[in-house]
């Protein structure tokens, strides 16, 4: 078994990377994903045993963020993730329908699985699991609604359309800047304050 994860661990490692935590817990978390598929590979699968692995590592560590709230998604997990969101706009305006991952993934260019994968990843951010860990709640909170609670301003974050919550997730849930959005995005960080602003003002009008 020690074979098998040293001549995989180049694997592990890439998914663990996608993640901000401790490396090697992820590493760890990850093994137990591969030893699982290795047990259930079978060769007349038609598939190499790294293809069908790395779900199951994938998944392992996915889980395992799910469960511990302290991780949070790597910046190049959230870029892809905006470049997912905005392709399946221009898409669904192209096609007058919601795209397909393959179609979003033939359209960026980037396998279907990183396409999964960043979905899957972007689910860390549940609003359930993360509002009481971040500083949102201070920036909506004032005076006039000093009885705001965390149900209250994660129902507001869902009637958010999907451009201001991926600016509220970017800037508070996986702590980017605003320059750093702005660069992301092609603008200059004024318009991104700008428009953060009106989403907290929004915000703040739905509590």
């Amino acid at each position: 078994m020690k074979d098998l994860i040293v001549s995989n661990k180049n694997l592990i490692y890439s998914i663990a990377n996608k993640f901000k935590g401790d490396i090697e817990d992820l590493f760890q978390v990850g093994c137990i994903g591969l030893i699982k598929a290795y047990d259930n590979y079978q060769e007349n699968m038609g598939v190499k045993f790294t293809t069908y692995a790395y779900k199951y590592i994938f998944g392992e560590i996915y889980q395992y963020v799910l469960r511990n709230k302290n991780i949070k998604v790597s910046s190049d997990t959230v870029k892809l993730n905006a470049a997912i969101l905005r392709a399946e706009e221009f898409l669904s305006q192209k096609f007058k329908r919601k795209p397909s991952y393959m179609e979003i993934s033939s359209f960026l260019e980037v396998p279907i699985y990183k396409i999964e994968e960043t979905l899957n990843a972007m689910e860390v951010l549940s609003l359930d699991r993360e509002l009481e860990d971040n500083n949102l709640y201070e920036f909506i909170a004032s005076e006039e609604a000093e009885n705001i609670d965390l149900i209250m301003l994660k129902d507001a974050i869902k009637k958010l359309d999907k451009e201001e919550r991926n600016l509220i997730l970017k800037r508070y849930f996986c702590n980017m800047t605003q320059s750093e959005i702005a660069k992301e995005r092609g603008v200059n960080q004024v318009k991104v304050s700008r428009e953060e602003g009106k989403v907290l003002t929004k915000l703040r009008s739905y509590m």
